[in-house]
């Protein structure tokens, strides 16, 4: 992997989901990842929620389905911005326009763009650091 792929791999990672508050952008990078199986990844990303004070049990219940999470461990606006990183992940299931509808319900326009972004980046990630095991 080429040093200038991956500095410019950090600075886009650097410059997305700015509209997001920052324990949510990590919620949905350690939510891809566990999607992903990126193990680096989701080391990487559990240490940066509990540094945001992500309780524990929030950390752990990010490797299941938002489908499957306990109610009331997330909010609402938090639990769509997961599921529609879902689907922006698993491919084969392609883009559920009703996730996407459900998140805009609590989130702008902007910060719909900023957690799309923040996804794309994620995967890119992702699929980088499994590329290199």
């Amino acid at each position: 992997m080429s040093p200038e792929f991956l500095k410019a791999l950090e600075d886009f990672d650097a410059a997305v989901g700015e509209a997001l508050k920052p324990k949510l952008r990590e919620m949905l990078r350690l939510r891809c990842s566990h999607i992903n199986g990126c193990a680096y990844c989701i080391r990487l990303h559990s240490e940066q929620l509990a540094s945001l004070g992500a309780r524990p049990e929030l950390i752990g219940a990010l490797a299941r389905p938002v489908k499957l999470m306990r109610e009331g461990l997330v909010s609402e606006g938090d639990a769509a911005a997961l599921r529609f990183a879902e689907v922006l992940t698993d491919y084969p299931r392609g883009l559920e326009v009703e996730a996407r509808d459900v998140a805009g319900q609590f989130f702008t326009q902007k910060q719909l763009g900023a957690i799309v972004e923040t996804v794309a980046v994620i995967n890119a990630w992702n699929r980088v650091t499994r590329g290199m095991e």
